[in-house]
């Protein structure tokens, strides 16, 4: 999936540049990346474990990151467990 928009958001202060890093590099939070695990919390899910980093559902992500856009082993159970 190639977006060619970018977003701009501005939460607690911190002001995140959004895009698709495949696109536009390192600089900018990668939209899809992000909205998985979003729309994970909108099913119910919750952060796993802080050992679980490569799962899609870990709390943290870094700029241009892109390998949390696919569901990992983990995230699949849990929302399996959830239905």
């Amino acid at each position: 999936m190639c977006m060619s928009h970018r977003a701009n958001l501005l939460q607690d202060s911190v002001d995140f540049d959004f895009g698709d890093a495949t696109v536009s590099g390192t600089a900018v939070m990668d939209f899809l990346n992000v909205a998985v695990h979003e729309v994970g919390h909108a099913g119910g899910m919750a952060h796993p474990s802080d050992s679980c980093t490569e799962e899609s559902m870990y709390r943290f992500v870094s700029f241009g990151e892109t390998k949390k856009r696919d569901l990992h082993t983990g995230d699949i159970a849990g929302i399996q467990s959830l239905y």
